[in-house]
């Protein structure tokens, strides 16, 4: 109780200048705001740690150190990891830790790759951390030796050759498939072009199927918030249908209540609805879903805050 008091703090300390909304709060804000991850950790990038009385003590010792683009807090130890990379940097290395929680960085956050003392490894990592990166010099340790050397980064052109590489790639899947229907390569390059259908995590446990049972009993509250595609022992896609409770590795079941959008009408806004009893859609969500020509892509930002768990998103083929 007290750690987690402790993190609540953070979400209406406003003499740091900005507003932290921490995870045990029932709603976040998702402009302007950062927000602490429970259950979560960046894994490989710490430089260096600190003992501290709370997380705030992290949060200042974070904001002093240019390094410094993120950082763990260890509960059980009150212990400050710091990070020289972000979740959105380094996507694998965000990995789940019932002793931790992940503090991202975000007044006066230094972009990778601008000072020697942050290099980053590549291009593409400077882009993947910096939503609004442009070309220009930028430092990078894996030129010379790990020497970090200023190196000219032009993110049009490699946005332009990732595209044309994945839209290759896509391409062929289709022909693999033998659905090359013109209707169907049209749509690809339509979306192709859409950034989401470029920039996703994939949820791929087999226990998230619809014929899975309720065992173990998990929940997607704190599931970090961004795009996700079913892949693999998940399925493809969400249910369209009712699902009966205790599927999907969870007590109340997550399914999509209306059809799937079409490549055309771009990003649309769905209803999820949670079955639990008799009751089909007991509680409800609205999310953000977006069909890539081949995959579908949906947008999460937790579940229901009037009934947070045990509630999960499903999957099936």
């Amino acid at each position: 109780m007290k750690v987690l008091k402790q993190i609540f703090c953070m979400s209406v300390i406003s003499v740091l200048g900005q507003v932290h909304c921490a995870v045990v709060t029932p709603q976040c804000p998702s402009s302007g705001y950062e927000i602490s991850i429970l259950g979560w950790m960046l894994q490989g990038h710490i430089y260096k740690t600190m003992e501290a009385n709370s997380p705030l003590g992290c949060l200042f010792a974070c904001r002093e150190d240019d390094r410094c683009q993120s950082f763990n807090w260890v509960i059980s130890r009150h212990l400050c990891e710091f990070n020289n990379r972000t979740k959105e940097a380094r996507p694998k290395d965000f990995v789940s830790n019932t002793d931790r929680f992940y503090f991202r960085r975000y007044k006066n956050r230094v972009p990778l790759g601008s000072i020697p003392e942050l290099p980053a490894e590549s291009c593409k990592e400077v882009m993947a951390s910096e939503e609004q990166a442009v070309s220009g010099k930028y430092w990078l340790y894996t030129i010379k030796d790990n020497i970090p050397v200023p190196a000219h980064c032009e993110m049009e052109t490699f946005v332009f050759k990732l595209k044309l590489v994945l839209s290759s790639l896509l391409l062929f899947h289709l022909f693999l498939r033998k659905d090359n229907n013109p209707t169907n390569l049209k749509h690809l390059f339509i979306n192709i072009c859409v950034s989401e259908c470029l920039h996703y995590q994939s949820l791929t446990n087999g226990n998230r199927k619809v014929s899975h049972g309720s065992s173990p009993a998990l929940c997607d509250k704190s599931l970090p918030h961004g795009w996700y595609r079913f892949q693999g022992n998940a399925g493809t896609k969400m249910p369209t249908s009712c699902v009966a409770p205790h599927k999907c590795s969870t007590h109340a079941t997550g399914w999509l209540n209306s059809a799937h959008p079409s490549v055309e009408e771009g990003k649309v806004t769905k209803k999820v609805c949670f079955s639990w009893g008799s009751n089909c859609c007991r509680w409800s969500i609205n999310i953000e879903v977006i069909n890539c020509g081949v995959f579908f892509l949906y947008h999460f930002r937790g579940t229901p805050p009037q009934h947070p768990c045990n509630l999960r998103y499903c999957g099936t083929d």
